[in-house]
């Protein structure tokens, strides 16, 4: 790293560097095949998938009816499905091995415009490396109710996402306690992590089995991140008497992201082909809202602290694949919770306070692109969380 500034009126200062980063990964796994009794297919189709009786209470005029399930496979895929599994239980050790290297350089430039008045440049390379749960090597295969075989499996060979970033930002710094900040950036992501299925065959005992696979990857694509934060900040110390103890800090963002690939715009059925579907462009970058509002109203003076804070989110996708069929996308609606809270210094040791949180008792509300269209979202799911209340004492020694 190396650090500049200059020597004549112009205040200008920055750094520029690189780094290179190696990481090597040696994971070991296995994919366990259920056998026969796991499955719950030990008996000959004649007995497994008899014709049942109505039950007993069943409606007047019920007719018999035969099992679901792997008995829709009929007696054929009944039968393979017997040999697949076997009588006992399979285990598949493999190993795997990754390493990469990366080059990743930097670049900062602060311009002084005015003595308040503060410009900033930034370019950079960032690698963000997978969570350990993604590159974990195991394979878990089940069956769903119509006899098709699912799986989850993890990826060992996943590469970080990496990505170039570029930040220009001007600061305004007005009063002692109080600044305004206009912060425009651009982010062009590659090989970020998604969740893809696929089907993928497996053989075990001379039987080929299609597995509706999902997992992460890395996408070959890109995804586009850019747009612009505003921040103010700023306590009122000017107001007369015990008003100047208020204060307030803020921001908004508005972020536009793109690149995610849809797998479902065929309306939701299972993919058929080893390859993954990959249609660029269909959803936006996983937890990001298009916009962004932080507000805090704060007050400080002699033993008192107040805080009431409130953030919104517009709607943002949770995962571009759900972990169930029909694996379509599920997004998180807008939602917005106001927090506080209030303390009173009794002495310089001792503190007693009370805070409230999720005071507007917001519901958390997902929705689904059921169809495959994330355009047409319907209802999923909706989560209580209640406003929550803590009396706290602390005290400090």
């Amino acid at each position: 790293m190396i650090s500049f500034k200059s020597r004549s009126g112009l205040d200008f200062s920055g750094n520029a560097g690189v780094r290179y980063v190696r990481t090597g990964l040696d994971s070991f796994g296995t994919t366990t095949v259920p056998n026969q009794a796991t499955l719950n297919i030990s008996n000959p189709y004649s007995s497994r998938c008899a014709i049942a009786a109505p039950p007993a209470g069943a409606p007047p005029g019920a007719t018999p009816s035969t099992p679901g399930g792997v008995c829709n496979l009929g007696p054929t895929g009944y039968a393979l499905l017997q040999q697949f599994a076997g009588v006992n239980s399979v285990n598949l050790y493999n190993q795997a091995k990754n390493s990469y290297t990366y080059w990743l350089p930097s670049v900062n430039l602060k311009f002084g415009v005015t003595r308040n008045l503060i410009a900033r440049l930034a370019g950079s390379k960032v690698l963000t490396r997978p969570d350990s749960a993604l590159i974990r090597n195991f394979q878990q295969i089940t069956i769903d109710g119509n006899g098709n075989f699912l799986s989850t499996v993890g990826n060992p060979y996943l590469k970080p996402a990496t990505a170039w970033q570029f930040d220009a930002t001007a600061e305004w710094y007005f009063s002692k306690v109080g600044s305004l900040t206009v912060d425009a950036f651009y982010k062009d992501v590659s090989n970020f992590f998604y969740q893809s299925v696929v089907s993928l065959p497996l053989q075990n005992n001379g039987v080929t089995f299609p597995l509706l696979t999902r997992g992460p990857a890395n996408y070959n694509g890109h995804g586009k991140i850019k747009g612009v934060e505003v921040a103010y900040q700023q306590t009122f110390s000017f107001l007369p008497g015990f008003l100047n103890g208020f204060g307030f800090t803020g921001n908004y963002s508005y972020i536009e992201s793109s690149g995610l690939p849809n797998s479902f715009l065929n309306g939701g059925a299972p993919v058929t082909n080893v390859a993954a579907q990959t249609v660029r462009g269909s959803l936006p970058l996983e937890g990001l809202s298009k916009h962004n509002v932080n507000a805090t109203l704060f007050y400080e003076k002699g033993p008192i602290s107040l805080r009431a804070a409130y953030n919104w989110r517009s709607k943002y996708l949770l995962t571009a694949a759900d972990v169930i069929f029909p694996y379509t996308s599920i997004f998180q609606d807008a939602s917005g919770q106001l927090d506080a809270s209030a303390f009173l210094n009794v002495t310089k040791a001792i503190k007693i306070g009370v805070q409230g949180v999720n005071l507007t008792n917001t519901v958390t509300k997902t929705l689904q692109a059921y169809t495959g269209d994330p355009a047409q979202l319907a209802p999923r799911s909706y989560f209580m969380n209640d406003r929550r209340f803590s009396f706290i004492l602390r005290g400090n020694f």
